[in-house]
């Protein structure tokens, strides 16, 4: 493993359903590059951990009691055991700060990737427009890929995801949230350093991979690697191995959502919008969500902004604000000591075997 202190830590922003899955999986084929996805640790922990500079047994366990704790459930099957966490934290228990602990929490995942070269990590995160200016504050040397993808394909591709999850949503509630979301990303990282930032479409990404990721890596400062192209295979691979060991569920959710990984790279969800979308549909989505859509590099394509609100579509409206907005602002409003009251409300029933935390930790101040 590379020196801790001078591995970098980066982020891929983007919505549901733009392939951010897909520049994951092609990116953690480099050598030099860890990319995992959507377990959001690098914020919980930090605000906990960050002004820990002596780390005991107990810390470090309760470090992975609290990983567990804030874990999305989607750990499996890029995540290797509770063990590999606890090992790889002993073996740094000596040089451990919150930041080292955090980043070295990564090396947990992939166990069978040969990690010895890797000296960046790449963590593919969905919802942290609502809380880039707290990671920018906590990590202000990463670097951010925003990954965008056309609205209409965008709507379209969670519509259907919707229906097979035997869930209907209005287009309106997906419109809204990807308006939303690149509102709200490209207003905070215009607070941000504009060289650590690099905006890259699905679309370019499926019509010419090599380019794109020769992009990415001078980006991320790292060599270009062909191997990475090979993202297809070392899925199959992979999935053959993970047969007898992960569970049901996540199998099911692999083979459901995830499918387009054992193929290679293609256009062929490009436009799907113009034969599968209404044109009253089509206008509606690009009206909600002209603006960012400009500034990611879309156009109308004979789409026009002027759309007709009808009855039927308040209950989408209101969905999105009480689930797209509302909820989740009140939640991250939260002081960190009242989330981990919540998580340990909710969740804490099920470490009461490993009963890891301390109930007398917010008493007193850990520190060096």
């Amino acid at each position: 493993m590379q020196d801790v202190d001078k591995i970098s830590l980066n982020f891929i922003l983007s919505t549901g359903r733009t392939g951010s899955t897909l520049l994951s999986s092609m990116l953690n084929m480099h050598p030099k590059i860890l990319s995992v996805s959507e377990e959001p640790f690098a914020y919980n922990l930090y605000p906990k951990y960050k002004n820990i500079s002596h780390w005991t047994d107990k810390i470090i366990e309760e470090f992975c009691y609290d990983f567990y704790l804030f874990s999305e459930g989607k750990l499996e099957p890029q995540f290797g055991t509770k063990q590999d966490l606890i090992d790889v934290l002993q073996e740094h228990k000596n040089e451990l700060t919150g930041e080292k602990a955090i980043k070295l929490a990564y090396f947990a995942f992939f166990p069978n990737k040969d990690k010895s070269q890797v000296n960046t990590i790449v963590d593919k995160e969905l919802k942290f427009h609502f809380i880039l200016n707290d990671i920018i504050e906590y990590y202000p040397k990463s670097k951010f890929i925003v990954l965008c993808r056309d609205p209409r394909d965008n709507v379209l591709i969670k519509i259907k995801r919707g229906i097979k999850k035997n869930k209907k949503r209005s287009p309106l509630f997906f419109a809204k949230t990807w308006n939303y979301e690149y509102t709200t990303l490209n207003k905070k990282l215009g607070q941000c350093n504009q060289q650590n930032i690099f905006m890259l479409k699905y679309e370019d990404l499926a019509k010419n991979p090599e380019e794109s990721l020769k992009k990415i890596t001078n980006f991320l400062n790292v060599p270009y690697d062909r191997i990475m192209l090979n993202f297809a295979q070392k899925h199959i691979e992979d999935l053959k191995q993970l047969e007898k060991t992960i569970s049901k569920d996540s199998k099911q959710y692999l083979s459901m959502f995830h499918e387009g990984l054992t193929q290679k790279i293609n256009t062929d969800k490009i436009g799907i919008w113009k034969t599968q979308l209404t044109k009253e549909e089509n206008n509606m989505i690009w009206s909600v969500c002209k603006k960012p859509a400009f500034m990611h590099g879309y156009n109308s394509e004979d789409c026009t902004k002027i759309f007709k609100f009808k009855f039927h579509m308040f209950s989408a409206l209101f969905r999105f604000f009480l689930i797209g907005i509302i909820i989740p602002k009140l939640y991250y409003a939260l002081p960190f000591r009242m989330k981990y009251f919540i998580k340990k409300i909710k969740y804490g029933r099920n470490f009461k075997e490993e009963w890891w935390t301390s109930n007398e930790y917010f008493k007193k101040t850990v520190s060096g």
